[in-house]
């Protein structure tokens, strides 16, 4: 399910100005609520000042709004998914109604919040590729993993992160109650990755401190956070990032802990870096080209095709943006059924989006006209 682009991008959703939302709920608002929803309106944020602005602005019942609110387990699966080792990882994933809503937070929050320059994770314009090159020519990395980042995200810091965007009290309460799950950030709600980012914010500035007391670069990529520098690294600064998180609901991972010296690469984010620049691993590169020639004898009719087509096409984006190998044996031939699959989906796209912006306004007519299409 894809939300069309004017409502999600609109910060009034249904409307189309802050005037004609203030029209609309008449007198389901206060003076003192005209003027928080005027100063949100203004930061380019949601004014979702109460229950009944949130369901004007979605066109629905506020008494959707009630049920997301007071009976969350109706409005999500949880399930489990495989993770590397035999672990698995607990997924709570917003069911289409409430899930709609927070895209659309997720899209104005993450537009508005101004992320650190060493910040990459869910991050417009960045990724794991600019985080990884921010470490060329580093002569050693040290890297941690923080356990559980987003189920460790306590929903006390998600109300003060909608506080530090301009919210005011009740309403930061009322959307972190809509954004988290059994008193936490949930792993699988689209506003999860740009709270996270919120909510760890004063970690970021301590880690800053951190990265500049000791002369060395620092990335944060989600959980993954990555410090490097030239020559021997500071024997005091792995004891420094860990006594940061001593006291704190987010905890290290102690087997994702890594140090790597002097060797001439170094392998940041899930690629390698090197003095020169950064590549894909040579391990993964060999399973590019087993998978470009898969795809190229077979097409779509080898087993996993959509799995497989996704690792090349994801090797060539490293390697456009990189200019490294990308370990694609078969490109040319490959290209073209790669090339009529992407605009075969854009096609299914834009009639799907067409087919909702022609549709009865309103939230839950809209979900009714997907699901029926």
């Amino acid at each position: 399910m894809r939300l069309p682009h004017h409502l999600v991008s609109s910060p009034f959703f249904l409307f189309e100005d802050v005037e004609q939302l203030l029209s609309a709920l008449g007198a389901h608002v206060t003076a003192i609520q005209t003027e928080q929803i005027r100063h949100l309106a203004s930061k380019g944020l949601p004014p979702i000042v109460s229950r009944e602005a949130l369901a004007v602005m979605l066109g629905v019942n506020s008494g959707l709004i009630w049920s997301f609110l007071n009976r969350p387990d109706r409005h999500y699966n949880s399930f489990n998914v495989a993770k590397g080792g035999g672990a698995t990882r607990s997924i709570c994933a917003p069911r289409v109604a409430l899930k709609v809503v927070q895209k659309w937070l997720s899209y104005h929050l993450a537009a508005q919040f101004k992320a650190p320059a060493h910040v990459h994770g869910f991050v417009p314009g960045r990724s794991h590729i600019s985080a990884a090159a921010t470490h060329v020519g580093a002569d050693w990395a040290f890297s941690v993993d923080l356990a559980d980042f987003f189920p460790s995200t306590p929903e006390r810091l998600v109300i003060e992160a909608y506080h530090a965007m301009g919210y005011d009290l009740m309403p930061a309460r009322l959307l972190a109650t809509l954004s988290t799950y059994r008193g936490s950030l949930p792993q699988g709600a689209p506003t999860s990755p740009a709270l996270s980012n919120i909510a760890f914010r004063r970690k970021d500035e301590a880690l800053i401190e951190i990265a500049l007391r000791f002369d060395c670069k620092l990335t944060r990529y989600a959980d993954d956070i990555v410090f490097s520098g030239r020559h021997a690294m500071p024997p005091e600064l792995a004891a420094e990032v860990h006594a940061l998180f001593e006291d704190e609901p987010w905890k290290l991972a102690p087997a994702k802990q890594l140090v790597q010296p002097l060797k001439g690469r170094i392998k940041v984010h899930g690629l390698l870096v090197q003095r020169d620049g950064i590549r894909l691993t040579k391990g993964y590169r060999n399973q590019i080209r087993a998978y470009s020639h898969v795809l190229a004898t077979r097409g779509g009719t080898a087993a996993d095709s959509a799995k497989l087509r996704g690792h090349v096409q994801y090797a060539c984006h490293v390697a456009e943006r990189t200019g490294s190998p990308s370990g694609i044996a078969w490109r040319h031939r490959g290209t073209r059924f790669w090339s009529q699959d992407y605009a075969q989906g854009r096609e299914a796209a834009e009639e799907g989006a067409q087919r909702a912006h022609d549709a009865p306004r309103g939230l839950l007519q809209m979900i009714r006209g997907w699901f029926s299409a």
